[in-house]
C-alpha cells in the first residue's frame, strides 16, 4: 500500500486528537534520556528509516523500529502498519520506552501511538538524533549526534527490527 509523506503525518495528527486527555506523552532533552537509559527496563527506540539508522548513524543499544519505510520506486515513505505490534514483540507495556527520531517529529507520533495502545512510560527525545537545523539550514543545533552523546554506524542484529 502505498502513502505519501501527508498521509503519515495526517495518521500522527489523527491520533494525537483522539487520545483521552491526560494520555499525552511527555518530551525530554537528549541528556536527561541519555541518563534515564541507565535505569532497568528503560530502552531506546531508534523510529527512522533503516536507511537513516544505518547511514547517518544512530544511538549506541538503540533499537530500530521504523515507523515509516521507503518505498524507492516511487519516492515515499510508506507507514509501517505494523508499528505498535513490532513493539509489542519486544517490549512489555510497564517498560520505560525512550523514542527517537531525526528531529522529533516522527518520534512523537510513535509516542502517541504507543501511548494509545497501553504503553504507559513513553518518553519522546524532543531535538532527535540530528537536532534542528541551523540559519544555514544544517541539523547542528541540539540532538543526539550534536550533543556528543554515544552513536555508531556499527549494526547489531539483536537491535535491529
Amino acid at each position: 500500500m502505498n502513502r505519501s509523506p501527508y498521509a503519515v503525518v495526517l495518521l500522527g495528527v489523527l491520533l494525537a486528537a483522539a487520545l483521552p486527555a491526560g494520555q499525552g506523552g511527555s518530551d525530554i532533552g537528549v541528556t536527561q534520556a541519555f541518563r534515564r537509559l541507565e535505569q532497568p527496563d528503560t530502552y531506546l527506540i531508534d523510529v527512522r528509516t533503516v536507511a537513516e539508522y544505518v547511514y547517518v548513524g544512530h544511538p549506541e543499544k538503540a533499537h530500530n523500529i521504523p515507523l515509516v519505510f521507503w518505498d524507492e520506486p516511487n519516492l515515499q515513505t510508506v507507514a509501517n502498519e505494523d508499528f505498535v505490534e513490532d513493539v509489542k514483540a519486544r517490549f512489555k507495556p510497564k517498560d520505560i520506552l525512550i523514542l527517537i527520531c531525526r528531529s522529533g517529529s516522527r518520534s512523537a507520533h510513535a509516542q502517541r501511538m504507543l501511548r494509545r495502545a497501553g504503553f504507559e512510560q513513553v518518553f519522546n527525545i524532543r531535538e532527535g538524533f540530528e537536532g534542528r537545523k541551523n540559519q544555514n539550514g544544517h541539523r547542528t543545533v541540539e540532538g543526539w549526534r550534536n550533543e556528543g552523546l554515544p552513536y555508531t554506524y556499527e549494526l547489531d542484529p539483536t537491535l535491529l527490527h
